[in-house]
């Protein structure tokens, strides 16, 4: 969802946020406090940061914080790998720099500046209704700003950031918070300097947890004996396991507990360079549990929505590593939270799915602009509401990464989180979704799905996961409802062989993120609309969900999806022959049609599963792995071909039935067109030209007969949409290509997306002031996997000839 902002008027937004304490004595300030600045429109930006700092440093404005500059130099790569520089903080007088780098980590709030242009503001009080400012230049500084406060909620725990917006001689105060955020009307601080002065004051007064430091995250120092105790778990030690399929021995796996290689490299990067580290609390039952964590494993974009974060984390309770999320849910009745749901999950014995070990909201933290937009918005309609009881509150967050980069300046496939109503929301509605922070624990620390050694172990992944899908649905009747490539995950597990009486180390699929399920009824009546129904990750979508009228998914629909994971890794990691990877995956699972205001689904992949059920890398040139992947691909085409063709032909013999005029839409009244300054002309009528060569040729048509062929389905198109609205159908076509001789351990080639591949098929429109249009940001910490197996060599991929032609 785009960033939404919500005005407030200064002396309300003091009030709300900064209130004064019953106890404060306020102090008088000078008239000419910012006199420095009076010529706002003829000063650099560098001169409104120095002599802006100088005064409010000078005269104590903000009493026990500091303003500290930081214009000169970005922080470590490890901490920003942008290295961006915001142009100045307050921070902690105790606390504050003076090498003139931006210490996000430290930041209590942020500053930046502007020169005083029009241009230059990205914010907008002409317009009662409209607060985001739509000219180019102004929506670049948006994004910019919004790319300082995703930094800060990205190394610091918050539940809001404050930010001081200053250009030239007026001055903002903006809160964000993950629902959007609140933005104060401009205020020139040079002639009414008791405004901005009462801010700062005001500001100073607050506390941490008031300022928007998260209470639930307590941060370590070197001193401290957790951090301490970070500092031993991250050693390698001489029983770790390493990772690769094989035979164990039994004097391997004499630890308790049994921990693999790949699990406490992921905790020692978590740890390194300067990267704050965390104790953080979840709820477990009546009590709560502790967890240590460093940096996250992975982390959503952007400032508004969920803002997902996944650590590898240290339980202290038990002291074993752990996955731990940290999200902000969104409020949706009648959804559970995800915990809940994988308790149902274990409870009725569903395999390749997380564990849980504990989960809950924290401490009621909720977003607020949704309140703000409320109270300034009372005759329309209101956000989410609120739940009364946090066991049954909206779903929460989604990690729906695609796939982690192979370099860490790069993020080479779109990833567009699909909800129906960031699209039909209409003017009356409100724009903000209100979120709650939660966090969720689970045993299992896994790896993503791009780790697959070979073609045959990616089957077997996608296999253990679409067996995971059908006891969800026939012993929990739980849909899943977001089957995408960032929640397939390959975990390791040690496991003893009946059929040779050994112990060995197995890759099995792991069916993870369950935040967006919902339970399958058997009654119509007992199916309500709990959130949007084109919820998902589009790449993985099916047809049917993609189409111009979103449905709700069906089972049917989570299978195509799987048919889609197990095609988007089949192409950009084994060898095929298909020569431009990059184009072919844009093409197919990132372009989009765009009709009446809907995104709906791309034509290649529409063309290759609705109509012509099969897979081309060009016209008339099939797809080919030369494994029985061919054989996978084609079996699965035919049925889902097939389901479309029945699907299409219901429809049509429906509106043949009961033709239903398509109704007009309005336009939005600020897309209404200003009426024609004169008449508009008729339309000219074409001349009729009656000559004897036009009648002959008529005459030829009307002895010809055209056969039209009837889109009718066959029953053999009626047996084979049967079978792929079958799990098990399914899983025996994958299971009955794993038994194929025909495999090879080295048809895996490597990752085929070139790092600098540019995309081509946005998604989002370019001019938005989303952060991903300022700064590309990398989403998932790289952890070299390989040096978890015995010998790098078994992971090295064979650079071997081109599939042959």
């Amino acid at each position: 969802m785009a960033h939404k902002a919500v005005r407030m008027e200064p002396a309300a937004f003091a009030d709300r946020f900064f209130p004064v304490p019953s106890d404060a004595t306020r102090p008088q300030w000078a008239s000419n406090t910012f006199e420095k600045l009076a010529a706002g429109s003829a000063l650099l930006e560098m001169q409104i940061v120095q002599k802006f700092a100088e005064a409010v440093n000078d005269k104590n404005l903000a009493p026990g914080l500091k303003l500290a500059t930081s214009t000169d130099r970005p922080d470590i790569e490890d901490i920003d790998e942008f290295r961006q520089k915001v142009d100045a903080a307050f921070f902690k007088t105790a606390d504050a720099p003076s090498d003139g780098r931006p210490h996000w980590v430290d930041q209590l709030v942020s500053v930046e500046f502007k020169r005083h242009e029009t241009d230059k503001d990205p914010f907008d009080d002409r317009d009662e209704h409209v607060v985001d400012a739509q000219a180019a230049e102004r929506k670049k500084v948006r994004g910019q700003i919004i790319t300082y406060a995703e930094q800060i909620f990205r190394l610091q725990h918050r539940t809001a950031l404050y930010m001081l917006l200053v250009i030239g001689r007026n001055f903002r105060f903006v809160r964000w918070d993950r629902s959007g955020a609140i933005v104060t009307r401009a205020v020139d601080y040079v002639t009414q300097p008791e405004v901005l002065c009462e801010f700062l004051w005001r500001m100073s007064k607050q506390s941490d947890e008031q300022l928007g430091v998260d209470p639930s995250a307590i941060r370590l120092s070197p001193v401290d004996e957790d951090y301490q105790l970070m500092d031993e778990y991250a050693k390698e030690q001489a029983t770790d396991l390493t990772t690769e399929e094989r035979i164990v021995m039994e004097e391997e796996i004499k630890a308790d507990p049994v921990v693999f290689k790949y699990v406490r490299l992921s905790f020692r990067r978590a740890i390194e360079a300067d990267w704050p580290r965390y104790r953080l609390e979840v709820p477990s039952g009546t009590k709560t549990r502790s967890f240590l964590v460093g940096k996250p494993l992975f982390h959503a974009h952007g400032m508004a929505g969920r803002g997902t974060r996944g650590y590898v984390a240290l339980d202290l309770e038990t002291k074993k590593f752990v996955w731990l999320k940290d999200a902000w849910r969104v409020h949706y009745e009648l959804v559970d939270q995800e915990g809940s749901v994988l308790s149902q999950l274990n409870e009725n014995g569903v395999e390749f799915v997380p564990t849980l070990v504990c989960h809950g909201d924290i401490r009621e933290q909720t977003t607020v602009t949704p309140d703000i937009w409320e109270e300034q918005n009372p005759r329309r309609r209101r956000c989410p509401s609120r739940l009364s009881s946090s066991t049954n509150a909206g779903s929460s967050s989604s990690r729906t990464l695609v796939d982690p980069p192979a370099s860490s300046t790069s993020r080479k496939r779109t990833r567009f989180e699909f909800d129906s109503d960031d699209t039909l929301n209409s003017r009356e509605e409100c724009p903000l979704r209100r979120h709650k922070h939660y966090r969720i624990v689970v045993q299992e620390v896994a790896m993503p799905l791009s780790e697959f050694q070979c073609g045959s172990q990616l089957v077997q992944v996608v296999l253990d996961c679409v067996a995971a899908h059908w006891d969800a649905t026939t012993k929990a009747r739980i849909l899943h409802r977001d089957v995408s490539g960032g929640n397939l995950l390959i975990l390791p597990k040690i496991m003893h062989e009946p059929s040779t009486d050994q112990t060995e180390v197995k890759w099995t699929g792991l069916l993870a993120d369950w935040e967006l399920s919902k339970p399958i009824h058997d009654k119509e009546e007992l199916q309500r609309p709990r959130q949007p129904p084109r919820t998902g990750t589009w790449q993985f979508l099916s047809v049917g969900m993609l189409s111009a009228k979103p449905k709700a998914p069906e089972i049917i629909d989570e299978l195509e999806s799987f048919l889609y994971v197990l095609l988007y890794y089949a192409v950009r990691y084994l060898r095929s022959n298909c020569e431009n990877v990059a184009a072919y995956l844009e093409s197919f699972f990132d372009a989009h049609a765009f009709i009446g205001k809907v995104y709906t689904c791309g034509q290649a992949k529409l063309s290759a599963v609705k109509t012509r059920g099969k897979l081309e890398v060009e016209d008339d040139v099939l797809l080919e792995f030369g494994s029985p992947m061919d054989t996978i691909f084609r079996k699965l085409l035919v049925s889902f071909t097939a389901h479309y063709k029945i699907q299409s032909y219901r429809q049509t013999q429906l509106r043949a039935r009961d033709p239903v005029e398509t109704p007009h839409t309005p336009p939005d009244n600020d897309q209404i067109p200003s009426p024609p300054s004169s008449p508009t002309p008729k339309p000219v009528q074409p001349v009729r030209r009656a000559t004897s060569r036009l009648r002959a040729f008529k005459a030829i048509a009307a002895k010809t007969t055209l056969f039209v062929p009837e889109e009718v389905p066959t029953r053999e198109d009626e047996h084979n949409a049967r079978l792929v609205s079958n799990h098990a159908w399914m899983m025996g076509i994958l299971a009955e290509a794993l038994e194929s001789d025909e495999w090879q351990a080295t048809d895996k080639v490597g990752d085929l997306v070139p790092p600098e591949y540019e995309p081509q098929y946005p998604v989002a429109n370019a001019d938005c002031a989303a952060p991903n249009s300022v700064k590309r940001r990398k989403e998932m910490s790289t952890v070299e996997y390989y040096t978890c197996h015995s010998s790098f060599s078994t992971l090295e991929f064979h650079s071997l000839p081109a599939y042959p032609q």
